[in-house]
């Protein structure tokens, strides 16, 4: 991947999130509330993400209407969500929309509705983002004040189709929210929407090679630069930077003009970059992108020393700010290590290759505690869902329930009414009471056992949750184990290959890498099998073992266990066979196994 690219790649997310968070002008906000807003703006357009919190808590505590909560709830969430606190941002949706209910509130609904819906974009579920914004703006449809949540709810529209690829609906909603950032008078959305509108262009230029598109995304960029230097305080750092990331990257990839002038002209955007970077006035992410256009620069010119020295640069800069950068680590390093290998230098390659394994596996634990909360965010769903449905359920029994005593009891007043008519009919009025009273006591037995039964099936659906969680925890353990194995023995084939190279043996390292690459379609089918062992396996080879059992024991185990032969573990182990042979002897050894039991059997078995 060229990280010169990373700019448009990070692009739409930073746009969607500065216009998931800013101030709105809602009527029935209380002025205190609106003062906290602007101040949130003013913080978001300083890039001083950290103190919103700190405003919207202390705002919450001395504010007490619910639309105003609702609406300070609603920001809330979309902080965490946007910080990867999943869980958090789902409980504080869930209190935005409550609040939002009980204020009966239009523009608060829609407020808790746009906070929902960027939720759901942070968790990849496309189709309620859209099925959000629309109830969203069904809430303010018609309203000339809330401009700005009309403009994120539109904004996040535009963002779910441009992943469908519907270019219709994308016009469609980025003319919507560019009118409302018009008619807000709000320069940083402007600036934004002009961003939008290029990597809009850019899009369509990519399938189609249309170069128009090109000159029309140019158009936009240089709009979106235009407002930043004509309002300077009123377009945030994180929308000038990507503008001028964008700029400088035009000129790398399309600008037709001479190299030095395109280098030249590219690099003077970047020091705009830089300047909003070094301030702490944009994320710091963007270092990698402006680096990262610059090492292009350095790669076309041949000069791959000086595109190093830019990529080591902009990592540095990354990795001495706060935050997690795993994921953007890993794609400098790997592009390092295909810069060395053009300039045949093996041995440092593999050291970038072995940075960038580490820093995968650290984004893939990373992934993992993500997921387990996009896990737990879906379960809570789908329980409050089955919670919802009972409660309907039970309604409608209520219901029937209320019909059926209606009835019970028109039919006795009716039966009242026949007695006192007619003396006549006094034994026939007590034979049909008697039968009513009868249909009563069944009616009230079947009322009894449906009641039983609902409790039933209540257990059977808490039992049923709690297999899936353990089912669920299982799979994940299971999935570590066997990109743990994956991860170890690729760790071992580099260090062999790494120690063959410093030996002066690249012959034999390229005939491990022939190996491994052989070995990589049957290590992919035993790390299926991996994953379909039972979770107390290790635990009861600890417990049959006479000795302590090392790692190296516990590998040899696993794959004895999945029926490998004696070929294949000294492949993936990287020894002779005569050395699997001794070391399964002396792993019988260690379970007290006699010369003529079979320790695959034990294994297979167990």
């Amino acid at each position: 991947m060229c990280i010169c690219r990373i700019s448009f790649k990070i692009a739409f997310f930073c746009l969607l999130l500065c216009g998931s968070i800013g101030f709105s002008t809602a009527q029935d906000i209380d002025v205190s509330t609106q003062q906290v807003l602007e101040k949130v703006e003013e913080l978001q357009l300083q890039n001083k993400r950290k103190e919103v919190i700190h405003v919207l808590d202390t705002a919450i505590k001395s504010i007490p209407r619910h639309a105003d909560l609702a609406y300070l709830y609603a920001y809330k969430s979309s902080w965490y969500s946007a910080t990867d606190s999943l869980v958090l941002g789902k409980r504080f949706a869930d209190q935005s929309m409550e609040y939002a209910s009980l204020s009966g509130n239009k523009a608060a609904k829609a407020a808790a509705y746009r906070a929902k819906a960027y939720l759901n974009n942070m968790l990849g579920l496309t189709d309620a983002v859209v099925s959000d914004a629309l109830k969203g703006l069904q809430f303010i449809d018609g309203d000339s004040q809330d401009l700005t949540t009309k403009y994120a709810l539109n904004y996040l529209l535009y963002g779910a189709y441009s992943k469908w690829g519907d270019s219709q609906k994308m016009q469609k909603y980025i003319q919507a929210f560019q009118r409302y950032a018009l008619e807000a008078k709000n320069i940083n959305l402007q600036a934004n929407v002009q961003n939008g509108l290029s990597s809009m262009y850019q899009a369509r230029y990519h399938k189609t090679k249309d170069k128009n598109l090109i000159d029309s995304s140019l158009l936009c960029l240089n709009k979106a630069f235009e407002l930043h230097w004509q309002h300077p305080e009123k377009v945030s750092g994180n929308t000038f930077v990507i503008s001028c990331i964008n700029l400088a990257n035009y000129y790398l990839e399309f600008a037709a003009v001479p190299e030095a002038v395109r280098q030249e002209k590219a690099f003077q955007y970047l020091r705009f970059a830089e300047d909003k970077l070094r301030n702490g006035h944009a994320s710091a992410e963007k270092w990698i992108s402006v680096f990262g256009i610059k090492s292009g620069f350095a790669k076309r010119e041949g000069k791959l020393d000086l595109a190093e020295q830019y990529l080591q640069q902009g990592l540095s800069l990354l990795m001495s700010n706060e935050g997690s950068h795993y994921k953007v680590a890993y794609a400098v390093n790997k592009e390092l290590a295909a810069i060395t290998l053009q300039r045949n230098e093996p041995a440092l390659a593999i050291t970038y290759q072995q940075r960038a394994e580490e820093l995968l596996k650290k984004s893939f634990d990373e992934q993992q505690l993500l997921n387990a909360q996009k896990l737990e965010i879906q379960f809570e769903t789908e329980k409050k869902d089955q919670q919802l449905r009972l409660l309907k359920e039970r309604e409608e029994f209520r219901k029937k329930q209320n019909y059926l005593y209606g009835g019970i009891a028109v039919a006795l007043t009716f039966g009242l009414v026949f007695m006192f008519v007619s003396y006549h009919f006094r034994l026939r009025y007590a034979i049909e009471r008697e039968r009513k009273m009868q249909k009563q006591k069944e009616d009230a037995e079947q009322q009894a056992l449906l009641q039983l039964k609902l409790e039933q099936e209540e257990q059977a659906r808490l039992k049923a949750e709690q297999e899936l969680l353990e089912i669920r925890q299982q799979q994940l353990e299971k999935e570590a184990l066997a990109n743990n194995l994956l991860i170890e023995r690729k760790n071992d084939t580099l260090k062999q290959i790494q120690e063959k190279i410093q030996h002066g043996e690249s012959a034999y390292a390229q005939k491990l890498i022939k190996e491994e690459m052989l070995m990589q379609a049957d290590f992919e089918v035993i790390k299926m099998q991996i994953q379909e062992l039972h979770p107390e396996f290790f635990k009861r080879l600890a417990a049959l073992a006479k000795q302590k059992l090392t790692p190296l024991d516990l590998r040899y185990c696993t794959y004895l266990s999945l029926n490998m032969t004696t070929k294949q573990m000294a492949q993936a182990l990287h020894v002779e066979p005569q050395s699997v042979r001794m070391f399964k002897y002396r792993l019988k050894q260690k379970f007290g196994l006699g010369k003529d039991s079979d320790l695959e059997d034990l294994l297979t078995k167990l």
